[in-house]
């Protein structure tokens, strides 16, 4: 087997503690993004133009949060054996968060309970009540498909793809301003694929670009998506070029990055499995229609600098209350013994196809090159 093509399946490999920290920025930056999109700052470049700028940046810098998710999930997953466990526990934290937040608006605000609520709290992903998860559980069908296709395509192989990607899936489409190829604008579950398999190839590359390069990319394309914003050209979606390049960016500049003190780890360990929750919190109908949506409208007004602090309070307060309520979920997880309980399920599984393989395999002899993946 070449050894460019060969996977990187090991039993333990060392955690990468700069890609758990991108998970909390990037959950950062999806707060900062909604307060600014949704917290009632409806001001125009004519009207207010310092407000306006300060807005369209925080925007720029922020949007491509999302996309570096679906970027991470194929850096850390393409080389793991699937596990139903994984998706089962989010699952789980999901429907936790449905049906607590249903609940929540029935008894104290029965007004904005939306058509059909308990039925879209209890089948979330079908009802696409987050269009972010419904388009994850998709992608994660396919999860082992794609694993497998990045681990046995070469560097080479996977660097073309990803050129094409940003060709013809991202500047053409843009500059044409067309959604093409079912992308749906980067709401769909092929875009998270596409962005999965982009980072399985930003892990494979054995040679990345240094971080102050990568961190510089990142920069210079906020400031071009920011600069274009402001000549009326708008580059903030998730299948822009510009997007797409910084969220790339700051993936490789992150996976670099090596904390090893003990005290940052378990800050970080800490924090970060609290940052789907945060996000499932803080989107949901209860809390979005009573914390979030018009947040930031009392400060539309107020100078450039005061707005620029209170967008970062108001995103920093969503982020650190959602956290709150996630790690109190995450001790009742704890308590009623939820992850053993699907650690059991994944053994239960591996035994069983385990033991149809073995009366399914015919008795014939075995090469030297069908045990190298074993």
């Amino acid at each position: 087997m070449n050894k460019e093509n060969a996977p990187a399946l090991t039993a333990a490999s060392e955690r990468n503690y700069g890609i758990d920290l991108l998970k909390i920025v990037a959950m950062m930056f999806i707060c900062v993004l909604h307060v600014c999109n949704f917290g009632g700052l409806n001001f125009s470049a004519a009207s207010n133009p310092y407000n306006y700028r300060l807005v369209m940046m925080l925007k720029s810098l922020t949007y491509g949060a999302l996309n570096m998710y679906a970027i991470i999930s194929g850096f850390v997953g393409y080389n793991k054996k699937f596990k139903l466990s994984r998706p089962l526990l989010i699952w789980l934290e999901l429907i936790f968060y449905t049906l607590t937040s249903t609940l929540l608006i029935t008894v104290f605000t029965p007004s904005i309970l939306p058509e059909n609520a308990w039925f879209k709290s209890i089948m979330p992903v079908m009802t696409r009540e987050y269009w972010y998860m419904t388009a994850y559980f998709g992608m994660v069908v396919l999860m082992p498909v794609l694993n497998a296709a990045v681990q046995k395509a070469s560097v080479k192989t996977l660097s073309f793809v990803t050129l094409g990607v940003l060709v013809f899936y991202c500047t053409i489409p843009t500059i044409m301003n067309v959604s093409v190829f079912n992308l749906g604008s980067g709401y769909s579950t092929i875009w998270l694929c596409v962005l999965y398999v982009i980072g399985g190839y930003l892990a494979k590359l054995k040679k990345k670009p240094h971080p102050l390069i990568t961190l510089a990319v990142f920069i210079i394309m906020v400031l071009i998506t920011w600069i274009l914003k402001m000549k009326d050209i708008s580059l903030l979606h998730y299948t822009s070029p510009t997007t797409v390049l910084a969220a790339i960016s700051l993936v490789l500049t992150f996976s670099q990055i090596k904390i090893k003190h003990k005290i940052p780890q378990k800050i970080i360990s800490f924090i970060v499995p609290s940052t789907l929750g945060i996000f499932i919190i803080h989107v949901h109908t209860f809390f979005w229609e009573n914390f979030v949506k018009n947040c930031a409208k009392g400060y539309a007004d107020k100078n450039v600098f005061y707005l620029a602090v209170m967008i970062l309070l108001l995103a920093a307060w969503i982020f650190i209350v959602c956290g709150i309520v996630d790690v109190v979920r995450r001790g009742l997880f704890w308590l009623i013994h939820i992850k053993p309980l699907l650690q059991k399920l994944d053994k239960a599984l591996e035994k069983l196809f385990a033991g149809k393989k073995k009366t399914e395999e015919p008795p014939a002899e075995t090469s030297l090159e069908d045990n190298t993946d074993k």
